[in-house]
């Protein structure tokens, strides 16, 4: 009996552990979490840039705290402020210019008619090589929290111009001048010498027919000798 009743009792304690943990599994997994950007995001110097993060499933925020703040950057020993400055700080449905980092005055903005929609990606204007790093985005009474990696790049060249493609330069356009000139003498030389082949075949058959008429009168007209007596040529 007594055996039967400690089974019974170990079978109760472990149903109700068992429950306990999936209520508070079910319990995370159902509470909003902050997601970022998975994959580094890539900006380049002197643009803008956008550190996109969001909170699923979708809920407003508005009323809620969202902190964005660099991880890796050390405290300023100047600025006995410097560990509660953020990057931006969004609070009682204001953005706390005045807990910004010196460096991000006037750079950072968040999306306001997104938060509603659980929006809280960061805008981060006239990048510099100093905004490089990992920058943590959370919301305190979520108690959640995503990093997000931003690599800074020099400024890629200017992209040319699809209508620069189709205008030629001056360059290009004396050259195709001077194709087409080439061209056209080159076609006048062979018209002038298609012309020329029948004139010249004409001509060297006349002079030829002449030639031989002078010979031929000049083998028929009789000879004088010496003597003054005719003779007959052959």
């Amino acid at each position: 009996m007594g055996t039967f009743v400690l089974c019974f009792t170990v079978i109760l304690i472990f149903t109700a552990t068992y429950s306990l943990l999936s209520v508070c599994t079910t319990a995370d997994e159902d509470r909003p979490q902050v997601i970022g950007a998975s994959q580094p995001v890539v900006a380049f110097l002197g643009g803008d840039v956008i550190l996109p993060c969001h909170v699923e499933p979708c809920l407003d925020v508005e009323e809620l705290t969202v902190e964005w703040w660099r991880p890796d950057v050390p405290p300023d020993p100047e600025d006995p402020q410097s560990n509660y400055r953020y990057v931006h700080c969004y609070h009682d449905k204001q953005h706390e210019e005045d807990m910004k980092k010196p460096m991000y005055a006037g750079r950072t903005e968040m999306f306001t008619d997104g938060l509603k929609h659980g929006n809280i990606s960061l805008k981060i204007s006239n990048v510099e090589q100093s905004d490089q790093g990992r920058y943590r985005c959370q919301i305190l009474q979520l108690a959640s929290a995503s990093v997000i990696m931003l690599l800074v790049e020099p400024r890629s060249v200017k992209p040319t111009d699809p209508g620069d493609l189709q205008t030629p330069e001056p360059t290009d356009e004396t050259d195709a001048k001077g194709g087409r000139l080439y061209l056209s003498v080159l076609i006048l030389v062979l018209v002038a010498c298609v012309l020329l082949i029948p004139a010249v075949g004409v001509g060297g058959y006349l002079l030829h027919r002449r030639y031989r008429n002078q010979n031929q009168n000049t083998a028929s007209v009789p000879d004088r000798s010496p003597s003054g007596e005719e003779r007959l040529g052959s």
